[in-house]
């Protein structure tokens, strides 16, 4: 495995980076391998909007409703 040293980064940007790592329950190391990682293969990080969010929770109101669960069953 192959380290990598950054240097010259700001304090705030440092500061970010470990919030959102540690909202993750992560280190700043896993986090920041996991966002290489992720910009090394080419993924596209998914933009959810709130109409797609209402979108899936209008598809899915119905699912603690015993009735229609056993009926996908059936």
């Amino acid at each position: 495995m192959v380290d990598i040293l950054i240097r010259g980064l700001d304090a705030n940007t440092v500061a970010r980076l470990d919030a959102r790592a540690s909202a993750l329950g992560i280190s700043r190391s896993e986090y920041l391998r996991r966002q290489l990682d992720a910009a090394g293969s080419g993924e596209v990080p998914a933009n959810v909007s709130a109409d797609d969010l209402r979108r899936a929770a209008r598809a899915a109101r119905d699912l603690g409703d015993p009735d229609v669960m056993a009926a996908a069953w059936q």
